[in-house]
């Protein structure tokens, strides 16, 4: 592994500094400088297992480490199985429920599923590597970690925007959560690392961990953070509370018809931050949007797709869009499903159908859809969540544009 020889090329190093970096501590050039010395360097991004359902708003960092790995840098997944259990309070109105360790070690598995077409953990010259910080937080008696907080300030800590909030709020911050920036800065240290990647919003935790190196390795790291991705709004990061998330377990179709309803005014922005278009490609892609909005959204739409299952499934999922939403055709995969098996044997209202039939995630997403007109039975429009239906005498349904049920 120690014989890999990192790239030192102009060219390798200047295509890593793109729009997708937000900032670099403590220069880009410091980093530039790093990267041209020949030294392979060690990198690694923290995932704190909470959520292990992740949408392609995650992936921006693992895009960057991607290129580092390319180029010969050793890259380290750490799954923060310990730390999950304490609970990351970047960006929460109020305390974060505790995980158990199986629930954790489930949520790390399923993550590395969900990256490894972005991040190679296989290849024979320079794979990823996967750590556990349980492996030495769990370790740390309380004089270790008293001696690590001896190098922070509580004004430090109560400075950050969402202890702010509570406070404003009267909601209570446990102990516990000004512990989290500590210990996630101690990773750092115990991996010996010389970079850490992380979305703008995690910057303080990784400057935590910055503050530690200098204090116990006497060494530099440095941070790189990301620009995160717009939700459909156009203002607000892609997040499940802002909604409209493409999910990278959705399938083909939901992500191809997920990007296509994104705003025009977004198409920019996706492809910069999802792609690796030189400066020339993203200004042909800014021309051609003028013109032809809706073929430059078709063209994101299935890089995306590809970029996670394949070109042969960004094809059909291409095919189904034009076919149901653009030609308003009945998708030729539709699910079938019996009606004896639905345990129904009185009228349901539509609300209580879309959610039994697994087509949204609750009833109130079902009251939603149907006021945004996105629902029909056998070719009506559907404007009242509580209208009663006979099981015995529908058909078709379909909720938004791309889910459909066929009752047989």
């Amino acid at each position: 592994m120690n014989s890999v020889t990192p790239e030192t090329s102009d060219e390798a190093i200047n295509k890593f500094f793109d729009i997708k970096l937000d900032r670099v501590y403590p220069s880009i050039d410091e980093f530039k400088k790093a990267l041209k010395s020949g030294n392979r360097l060690r990198f690694y991004m923290g995932v704190d297992t909470t959520a292990p359902r992740l949408h392609i708003g995650h992936i921006i960092p693992f895009l960057k480490m991607a290129q580092l790995q390319k180029m010969g840098h050793e890259i380290i997944f750490l799954m923060g199985d310990f730390t999950a259990m304490i609970g990351d309070p970047t960006d929460k109105g109020s305390v974060r429920v505790k995980l158990s360790k199986e629930e954790v070690t489930k949520n790390s598995q399923e993550f590395l599923e969900q990256v490894k077409e972005i991040i190679d953990f296989d290849s024979n010259q320079n794979p990823a590597k996967v750590m556990y910080n349980s492996q030495w937080d769990s370790k740390l008696n309380f004089e270790a970690i008293l001696d690590i907080a001896s190098n922070f300030t509580v004004q430090q800590l109560i400075e950050r925007d969402m202890f702010q909030k509570r406070l404003n709020d009267n909601k209570p911050i446990y102990l516990h959560e000004f512990l989290y920036p500590l210990v996630q800065g101690y990773d750092s240290v115990a991996m010996k690392v010389d970079g850490e990647f992380g979305g703008s919003d995690q910057t303080f935790n990784m400057l935590a961990g910055r503050q530690l190196v200098k204090q116990y390795l006497n060494k530099e790291k440095f941070v790189i953070t990301t620009k995160l991705l717009l939700s459909s709004d156009g203002v607000n990061k892609m997040s499940k509370s802002v909604g409209n998330c493409i999910f990278i377990k959705d399938t083909p179709e939901e992500k191809y018809g997920k990007v296509m309803a994104i705003p025009d005014s977004l198409i920019m922005h996706y492809n910069e931050i999802l792609a690796n278009f030189s400066s020339e490609e993203l200004t042909g892609i800014s021309q051609r949007i003028k013109t032809s909005p809706m073929e430059e959204k078709k063209n994101l739409a299935f890089m995306v797709v590809e970029m996670f299952n394949g070109k042969e499934s960004a094809k059909k999922a291409q095919q189904n869009f034009e076919n149901t939403v653009q030609n308003k055709l009945t998708p030729e995969d539709i699910v079938e499903i019996p009606r004896n098996t639905l345990n129904i044997t009185e009228p349901i209202s539509i609300k209580e159908l879309l959610y039994i039939l697994k087509l949204v995630d609750s009833k109130s997403d079902a009251k939603r859809l149907i006021g945004e007109k996105a629902v029909e039975i056998d070719g009506k429009l559907i404007l009242e969540s509580n209208e009663i239906l006979d099981i015995k005498t529908i058909s078709l349904i379909r909720c938004g544009k791309r889910n459909w049920r066929k009752l047989i």
